[in-house]
């Protein structure tokens, strides 16, 4: 690990954590009942990790080009401070000790579904753009 690095993923994570905040705190308004700026985050952190991991793979592949700075401030420490795992599991938690089980499973369904749709689409865009 060199210096570099590591200021590349506190930098990336720190603005990462910040849009989160951001997006969290928007989203607050739509209610509390249902944790929306998690998955929002989530799934807005799962397409941008599919378009920015699929353009760093078609950029090493096709052009031999040095991406691990862009990898690992924008994958590691940007999506790594945006997207928010660990609310998820809280939250999800939280759904069930309060009895709202239905809640829970659609907020796991929807974080898995988004998350995955959303990271394929962003992989597809990154190919179509780069190709």
């Amino acid at each position: 690990m060199t210096i570099s690095n590591f200021f590349l993923v506190f930098v990336g994570g720190g603005l990462g954590a910040a849009v989160r905040f951001l997006v969290t705190t928007a989203a607050a308004r739509w209610g509390a009942a249902f944790p929306f700026g998690t998955l929002a985050v989530n799934a807005v952190g799962s397409f941008l990790m599919g378009l920015v991991m699929g353009a760093i793979l078609l950029l090493t592949e096709k052009y031999g080009l040095i991406t691990e700075p862009l990898r690992l401030l924008l994958a590691v420490g940007f999506l790594g401070g945006l997207t928010t795992f660990s609310s998820f599991s809280f939250e999800t938690l939280l759904l069930l000790k309060g009895g709202s089980c239905l809640l829970a499973f659609c907020n796991i369904a929807l974080q898995l579904l988004a998350g995955l749709l959303l990271a394929a689409l962003g992989m597809v865009l990154a190919k179509a753009l780069l190709s």
